[in-house]
């Protein structure tokens, strides 16, 4: 205590600093062990990150099988998608590495083609012109190969799509008669301008289509177009445009001309009762110069008959029906991407 009395200051400031050694010793030391479970919580953290990105999660059985069931209702409505829009498999195309490519082409329009559509319209009961071509003149007899591919292919992919289309319009008949009764012409437009500018086509099988009118665009749509030219009723123009607007084929109306077919108008026939009123002044009704019936006969009635029938002066009502018709494709499909990565 006397050294205390004797230095009091020294001995305060040396208890001072060691209750300040001993508190920083603690704070110390509870910072050590906070600092070390932050650390372990760090790495568990790090390795549990590693092994989800490393390892595969394993979902539940219920949720495997939702998922099995989306991917597959996603890849039905991807291919339906495709096959409408980007028309893939829907024609019957012959592959481009058939040997003389170019000859069986058009081997194929004029053997399988042309006589195809010709029994179609005698099947119908669809009248056609005597050599009717469907479009492909140039081709119905000798034919010869000049080896030019893109030729080969701008005829195929005509004659196939012509292919579904007349035979969805000589198909547009009823069951007990047809509404399609005679088939006039069908054009295509001439592709063998750009791929064979030497070619002579005949200018009955093609047609120039406005470009107003196309939905074609250069290195983005690519298409097609007809004109198809027939007579009948407009019940057969009407199941016609029904079946195209099922979607098998990209295939739209772009223009449609109506003109009424001139036809012989029927006579309306005499009924084979007269009523005494529609007789002229003065004639004797019952064939007796008395105008008097016989004796026995019933008395005639002069109201007019309650059995006669009007027909109609014209009995068929047949029209002329020209359209335009377009197949639209596009010209450079989507690439899928594949592994997130765009192709």
């Amino acid at each position: 205590m006397r050294a205390f009395k004797e230095n009091p200051v020294f001995f305060s400031l040396t208890a001072l600093l060691l209750l300040c050694s001993v508190v920083f010793s603690i704070l110390s030391l509870l910072a050590f062990g906070k600092k070390s479970g932050n650390r372990d919580d760090f790495d568990k953290s790090q390795r549990d990150l590693k092994r989800l990105i490393t390892s595969k999660p394993y979902p539940t059985g219920g949720n495997l099988e939702k998922s099995k069931l989306n991917l597959e209702g996603l890849q039905n409505a991807l291919s339906d998608h495709k096959g409408k829009l980007l028309a893939e498999g829907v024609l019957d195309l012959i592959p481009s590495a058939t040997p003389d490519y170019e000859l069986a082409v058009k081997e194929r329009i004029k053997n399988g083609y042309i006589k195809s559509m010709r029994d179609a319209a005698i099947a119908n009961r669809v009248k056609i012109k005597s050599g009717e071509a469907f479009g492909f003149s140039d081709y119905s007899g000798t034919i010869a190969s000049t080896n030019n591919d893109l030729l080969g292919q701008a005829l195929d992919k005509q004659r196939a799509i012509l292919d579904y289309i007349i035979g969805e319009l000589l198909d547009s008949t009823s069951p007990d008669s047809s509404d399609i009764t005679e088939l006039i012409s069908i054009q295509r437009e001439q592709v063998e301008s750009a791929v064979a500018p030497t070619l002579t086509i005949s200018s009955e099988d093609v047609f120039f289509l406005d470009s107003k009118m196309s939905a074609r665009v250069e290195g983005a749509i690519d298409t097609h177009a007809f004109r198809l030219e027939f007579i009948g009723y407009t019940s057969g123009l009407r199941n016609f445009f029904n079946k195209l607007a099922l979607f098998k084929r990209p295939v739209v109306v772009r223009d449609v001309r109506v003109q009424r077919k001139q036809s012989e108008p029927e006579v309306a026939a005499i009924p084979t009762t007269v009523s005494p009123r529609n007789l002229p002044f003065g004639t004797p009704p019952f064939g007796t110069p008395s105008g008097r019936p016989p004796f026995g006969s019933p008395v005639a009635s002069t109201e007019p008959a309650e059995d006669l029938v009007q027909k109609p002066i014209v009995d068929k009502n047949l029209s002329r029906f020209i359209i335009i018709v377009e197949y639209i494709e596009l010209a450079e499909p989507v690439q899928e991407a594949e592994d997130g990565q765009e192709s």
